[in-house]
């Protein structure tokens, strides 16, 4: 019996929390993508708790409440494998409780940033993808914003869900310079917080924001990313199969977000 509870403690969640955190400290490579992973994590459920919580302001978000809940949680799980029985499950749950009744002055507003845009008249039929967080086909044919993010760019896709326009689809497809090693840490990050939104929270809630991985390159090239990196942020607007403007660097998800198409074709 012995054995198999060490076994178990082995694969815990928090146990292999603790053996990857060093490998991620070790190289530069593997830091910065692990952080814009963290922060998405942290924008998706902010995003859902919003759907189930409106803030009180109309400019309100909940963004910095997620990251403080994410930072006890992975503190927590970090300490019960360090330091087995002292942390108490039951206070990290009360932990999180109180979280919920502080105000953090968490407002959204947009930066100053100003991207390359440029109107467009492309056609837009890419391949079937699936959606990391739900695990469901993405919908990237239909009218919307499909933002072409590097490991570096990966807290952008939010000013693309908080810019579009109610019904727009809103998809985050990523990429990396260096697939073999961050594609399976990316998967691995965001995985962690599926296996929780999933259960927890009722489907209305879950975020509007798909998110896609782009291993073969074949997507950013339909969105005319043909050197897609780790800093990569070009967005594009879709609207009946075709793109209609694409912008490019920081501030491309917002600005492609909030452009208002023309009326008619192209």
């Amino acid at each position: 019996m012995n054995g198999s509870a060490s076994t178990e403690d082995e694969h815990a969640p928090s146990r292999l929390g603790m053996d990857l955190m060093p490998e991620i400290l070790a190289d530069e490579l593997t830091r910065r993508p692990y952080a814009q992973l963290m922060k998405l994590n942290a924008v998706l459920l902010g995003l859902a708790l919003e759907r189930l919580r409106p803030p009180r302001t109309p400019d309100g978000r909940l963004v910095r409440l997620a990251e403080a809940a994410l930072t006890v949680l992975h503190g927590a799980g970090q300490m019960a494998a360090a330091a087995p029985g002292f942390v108490e499950p039951f206070n990290v749950v009360r932990v999180c409780e109180g979280l919920a009744e502080l105000d953090l002055g968490d407002r959204w507003s947009v930066a100053p940033m100003i991207p390359r845009v440029e109107a467009a008249d492309e056609p837009w039929s890419p391949s079937a993808a699936v959606d990391a967080i739900t695990g469901d086909t993405a919908p990237l044919t239909r009218d919307g914003v499909v933002a072409v993010l590097g490991l570096h760019r990966l807290s952008a896709a939010e000013e693309a869900v908080r810019a579009a326009p109610p019904g727009a689809e809103v998809t985050a497809v990523v990429v990396t310079g260096a697939p073999a090693e961050l594609f399976p840490l990316a998967r691995l990050v965001v995985a962690d917080l599926g296996t929780c939104l999933r259960p927890v929270f009722p489907r209305a809630a879950w975020p509007r924001l798909r998110l896609v991985y782009d291993e073969s390159g074949e997507l950013a090239a339909a969105a005319g990313v043909t050197d897609a990196g780790d800093g990569t942020e070009t967005a594009v607007r879709v609207r009946a199969g075709r793109i209609v403007l694409r912008a490019d660097g920081f501030g491309a998800c917002h600005a492609a977000a909030s452009h208002t198409p023309a009326s008619g074709p192209g």
